[in-house]
């Protein structure tokens, strides 16, 4: 085994001693202990709630969605348009990636505040030239991976967008 070499030269180290030579250690009961902790994530890691099977009514335009034990005379307000949303979610232009993560920290935090009903605006698709990409991976979101959060869902009303528009009624939250 090779003998560990010193971290600085004897030279540097007698340049050292020579500075230091006449300063005395301060008193052992002066110090005070510093705790050094990492600094906190600033990153915020969200659990999403576990995906649920929802019941899909109507076609792809016009739909009813709800989470199991939900009847229909608890979502008829919602599915007429006379629900007033809380919050409104805008997508419009966004990529599909950016919009997916926008959504689902919208619906979080709105769960989180304690709101019921909100508004997800996603276009209807009439500037694609392949149908409504947006809406269609906003709609597969909601059914899916942030199926949890959802206690209802249905096409807008005419005058808060129709089909470009989705009502999201959030669970409670746990």
């Amino acid at each position: 085994m090779r003998p560990k070499r010193p971290l600085v030269s004897p030279e540097d180290q007698a340049l050292f001693l020579e500075a230091v030579g006449g300063a005395t250690p301060l008193p052992g009961r002066d110090r005070d202990r510093v705790n050094v902790r990492p600094p906190k994530s600033v990153i915020k890691v969200v659990e999403l709630p576990p995906e649920v099977k929802l019941a899909v009514e109507g076609d792809a335009r016009h739909y009813l969605v709800r989470a199991p034990g939900v009847s229909l005379q608890q979502v008829a307000q919602l599915r007429a348009g006379k629900v007033r949303a809380e919050q409104t979610l805008d997508l419009h232009g966004e990529t599909i990636d950016k919009a997916l993560g926008h959504l689902r920290t919208f619906l979080v935090e709105q769960q989180r505040l304690g709101r019921r009903t909100v508004l997800v605006v996603h276009g209807k698709g009439t500037h694609s030239e392949v149908g409504a990409p947006l809406r269609e991976a906003v709609l597969a979101a909601l059914l899916g991976e942030l199926s949890g959060l959802v206690h209802a869902m249905a096409t807008a009303a005419p005058s808060d967008g129709g089909e470009g528009a989705t009502y999201v009624m959030l669970r409670g939250r746990t």
